[in-house]
Order: C-alpha cells, then structure tokens, then sequence
C-alpha cells in the first residue's frame, strides 16, 4: 500500500469514526467539523499526513477526557494505516480552555513532538514524529 493510500485509507477509517456536526462558532462554518462523543474536530488529508486543524470540548464538558478520547482514536487510526498526524496546537484566548503550554504538554503527554521551531506562526505538534 503506497503512502497516499495509506493517508485515505485512513482519512476513511476517521469519517466512519464520527459524525458531521455544526462548528462551535459562526466564524468557524467554513470547516468540515466531525464529532466523537462529546467533542469536535476537524481533520484534513494533506499529500503526506493527517492534520488535526481543530479539537475542542464545550466548556461544559471539559476535564472528563472526551479529547483525551478522541485523540487516542487518531493515534489508533495513525498507528493503523502508518501515517504522521501533524495538530495544529493553537489554544484559544479565553478563560474556559487551556492555555498555550497546558496544550503543548497534554499532546506531549499523548506521545506527540512539540515543534517549537514556529514562534510566529501556529504552533505544531507531530505524531508520532516530525517527518
């Protein structure tokens, strides 16, 4: 199976994981949001990898480890087809989420490598390594 394969075989196996949803905010309509449990999330196919552009938990429903759960799908699904999951590692400006090095060690604490190399654009982290 050919890398690009791989890359739809899983993007497949992620679509038939979850649900369509409406994005949390107006201003995030545009993105193709897919729900698992209790959180959302918006994952591209990229030539080479996965890229996890957003994962977010209503206020509500944090600290019970819906993400945690959600992520462990697309490690399992990575780990499945062998490709790389690029997250694009951005927390939001509000008092209700985690803060920018709170995010950075739950994708470290997930097996993921921070990419700290970016300090003016939006950070990143690899799973299970930057290619």
């Amino acid at each position: 199976m050919s890398p690009q394969s791989n890359i739809h075989a899983a993007f497949e196996e992620w679509l038939n994981a979850t649900q369509p949803c409406e994005a949390p905010r107006p201003e995030d309509a545009d993105l193709n949001f897919r729900r698992y449990g209790q959180t959302s999330a918006v994952l591209e196919m990229e030539s080479d990898y996965l890229v996890l552009c957003r994962i977010e938990t209503a206020p509500q429903q944090r600290g019970q480890g819906h993400a945690n759960r959600l992520l462990e799908l697309l490690i399992g699904i990575c780990d499945r087809h062998q490709v790389t999951l690029l997250g694009q590692a951005s927390a939001y400006d509000d008092d209700k989420g985690m803060s920018q090095d709170d995010l950075f060690a739950w994708y470290g604490r997930h097996d993921f490598e921070v990419d700290r190399s970016r300090t003016s654009q939006t950070p990143l982290v690899w799973y299970p390594h930057k290619p």
